[in-house]
């Protein structure tokens, strides 16, 4: 069988076993190798398709590791003195409103030294 499939007596014993998930390329020769019909074939090949894609994300996760992500937002979480939120409201003419001299001042340092105009 493995010589009809062109791979190793090995590496076909450890995908015999579960002890290596085979390639797409692995299971398109099997399948080959044992005369199935292009109609089943194709579905095991969706199926191979999809544990490979499945296999590579999960072998990414463990890599990166989501707590990687987390403790980076946790350091900027920890050096961040003050959170302040956008009011969603974004006009011009709702921001010129808001932007009393005293809360630009407060704001904005340069905002002391030069007042704006008609001020």
């Amino acid at each position: 069988m493995a010589r009809r499939s062109s791979m190793s007596a090995g590496k076909l014993s450890k995908i015999e076993n579960g002890r290596t998930l085979p390639t797409v390329q692995d299971v398109d020769l099997i399948l080959s190798a044992l005369g199935v019909s292009q109609a089943v074939k194709e579905q095991f090949l969706a199926t191979a398709r999809a544990e490979a894609t499945e296999a590579t994300a999960w072998r990414l996760l463990r890599r990166m590791g989501p707590w990687k992500h987390q403790n980076a937002i946790k350091a900027i979480e920890a050096n961040t003195a003050v959170l302040r939120r956008s009011r969603g409201n974004s006009s011009p003419d709702s921001f010129r409103l808001r932007s009393t001299p005293r809360r630009c001042s407060h704001c904005l340092p340069r905002c002391r030294t030069r007042p704006g105009p008609g001020r």
